[in-house]
């Protein structure tokens, strides 16, 4: 029975590398880190200089990344229930920057002898202590790991919540693991207002409702510390994933394809929902066919009828690939002090990112969106601001749009360079549309050029990677208005490859 975890078969890391809602439109690193740690408490530690120490084989927390050398960067630890911390910056080089934390590899152990692993197996033998995911969830307590083994199953709920360190880890460990029938709640998977868990490695498919739900917290009292971790959810009834007031939370590595079976219009691959939400990181997903009329890839709402500020601060959204949705790749309503870099997004029915305020507290500000591609040629812009407070930072990206490549109100202190963009772009909410020649003549976008599909990618439409030739090559940054661009691309090459950073989510 044991396998590759499914994400691993299906291909989704490895190939990444490294009711109420408002819508609308380098040198070799100096050393290597430390080895990798045994099962245990704790991944490989800390490198001196250059690359992390590798991952433990388990462990609750992976190795931190290792101090950068003069061009080195420290990558994360790969194992374990947590990720690696991020490496530091080197203190003596220009190129050398701290590393972000790397992924969980799994459960500290998978041995069914061992009390706190509960072992779940369709089929009687030595893995089946439970025959239901329920049986072992309403047992388990901080600490423990639900270990499912190969087969089909119904749906469970989360009660119980882990503790800091301590998580309470739901682990599918082959590709076959498959919830085809809900929970009592009509979800794949509930989480009820618990905090410390990680979902890992599951497949969902055909339930009415969302394939993985986190409810019954509220704004001023979320869930901590949730990872949702490389699952594949297929035809949820409505959302993929509906996550309310999860904070300081992880959402990575997992597919969503084809929602809103029931016919829901907000039918969104991945809902993140409420003030409550911050500090939340998603990353390395792939959000496709959600593609009911107001559907997104990825819907953040601050919503301030729920309760707490209205709204959604504190996120990292980055190496996504969203398409062919119902209507923008990245809705944001009361989203502000975010960072959004190394996404690819295209093909969806309206814009590529779009931040605004209907039911949030307030209208996007200071949001730092880096070395993306963001393509909205059906209809749109490449990224809209309305409702702007302003201190948005907007660099190394290629924007383009059929309506253009940005639209923003009159925006205070806005910074925007060093991108590749359609020949559009209005500062005054679209009262007025500027060729670049005449935006560069309002101060923005200095060292930024006009370009389009065919020049710059392999395939538009499905690959977009640059293609040889491309003008976005060489033509980026390393920082602009007090941001650092990622120093790996989307991919998980090394950026610069170069004399100078490509401007995009890719570096050739």
């Amino acid at each position: 029975m044991h396998r590759a975890t499914w994400a691993t078969a299906f291909g989704l890391v490895a190939g990444l590398a490294i009711l109420s809602c408002g819508s609308d439109d380098s040198s070799t690193p100096t050393a290597t880190g430390g080895a990798a740690g045994s099962a245990g408490a704790t991944g490989g530690g800390s490198g001196a200089s250059g690359k992390g120490g590798a991952a433990g084989n388990g462990g609750a927390t992976g190795g931190s990344g290792g101090t950068a050398g003069t061009a080195g960067t420290g990558a994360g630890g790969n194992g374990g229930a947590t990720g690696g911390s991020a490496g530091t910056s080197g203190t003596g080089g220009t190129a050398g920057t701290g590393g972000i934390g790397g992924s969980g590899g799994g459960p500290p152990s998978t041995d069914c002898a061992l009390p706190e692993v509960r072992c779940v197996d369709d089929t009687p033998g030595a893995t089946q202590e439970y025959s239901t995911i329920q049986a072992a969830a309403d047992a388990t307590k901080a600490g423990d790991s639900v270990v499912v083994w190969e087969g089909t199953y119904a749906g469970f709920q989360v009660d119980a919540s882990g503790a800091q360190g301590q998580p309470i880890y739901f682990y599918a460990t082959g590709g076959s693991v498959l919830i085809n029938q809900p929970a009592s709640t009509g979800d794949g998977i509930r989480l009820q207002n618990v905090s410390h868990v990680v979902i890992d490695g599951f497949h969902v498919q055909g339930v009415p409702e969302r394939c993985i739900a986190a409810r019954g917290a509220t704004p001023d009292t979320p869930m901590v510390g949730i990872v949702v971790r490389r699952n594949l959810c297929e035809q949820a009834g409505v959302e993929g994933f509906y996550l309310s007031e999860i904070s300081s939370s992880l959402v990575e590595g997992n597919e969503v394809a084809s929602t809103g079976l029931s016919g829901d219009a907000r039918s969104h691959c991945v809902y993140l929902a409420n003030a409550g939400s911050d500090n939340t990181t998603l990353r390395n997903n792939v959000l496709h066919g959600c593609k009911n009329a107001e559907s997104n890839g990825i819907h953040f709402n601050g919503d301030l009828s729920v309760g707490g500020d209205g709204i959604i601060s504190g996120l990292v959204v980055e190496g996504n690939r969203i398409y062919d949705t119902g209507q923008n790749g990245l809705n944001m309503d009361g989203v502000q002090d975010s960072l959004v870099q190394n996404n690819i997004i295209f093909g969806n029915a309206r814009n590529a990112m779009r931040a605004y305020a209907i039911d949030g507290a307030q209208g996007p500000k200071n949001l730092h969106v880096v070395s993306n591609t963001l393509v909205a040629l059906t209809s749109g812009w490449g990224v809209k601001f309305s409702e702007d407070l302003g201190g948005h930072v907007v660099f190394n990206n290629i924007l383009l749009g059929a309506d253009g490549a940005i639209s923003m109100d009159a925006s205070p202190g806005f910074q925007s360079d060093y991108n590749v963009v359609t020949d559009q772009l209005s500062g005054d909410g679209e009262n007025n549309i500027l060729p670049l020649a005449g935006w560069q003549a309002l101060g923005f976008d200095a060292h930024s050029l006009v370009s389009a599909e065919a020049a710059l990618f392999v395939a538009p439409g499905s690959d977009y990677k640059l293609k040889a030739g491309a003008p976005a090559i060489d033509k980026g940054t390393p920082s602009f208005g007090g941001q650092q661009a990622p120093t790996v691309d989307f991919f998980g090459t090394a950026r610069p490859q170069g004399a100078a950073f490509d401007i995009g989510a890719h570096e050739l």
